[in-house]
């Protein structure tokens, strides 16, 4: 009798939408400083580079906007994160 080759598959970092969410939040930090949001498409490629998928994405944008983490504009394209958007404004004011 032969034993089925099994396949060991390692576990998602983003599986978990709270970590999708945090992770956005870090990427968005880095990029929302200089004028307070930053384009979708960017925070998008750099959350897939940073080894998450588009579905992470999704859930973790959700997750984001759901705990007001995020806001979206109505046309979809620009990202800002609402936590930190006083802290950010300081250290520019500060870095001057």
């Amino acid at each position: 009798m032969r034993i089925p080759m099994v396949k060991f598959v390692e576990s998602r970092p983003f599986a978990n939408p709270e970590s999708a969410a945090r992770k956005l939040a870090e990427i968005a930090r880095e990029l929302t400083c200089a004028q307070g949001w930053a384009y979708t498409g960017v925070t998008n490629t750099a959350f897939l580079r940073a080894g998450g998928n588009v579905a992470e994405y999704g859930a973790g944008i959700a997750h984001g906007i759901a705990y007001g983490l995020f806001a979206i504009d109505t046309s979809g394209t620009r990202i800002t994160i609402l936590e930190t958007l006083v802290s950010c404004r300081i250290e520019i004011v500060e870095a001057r």
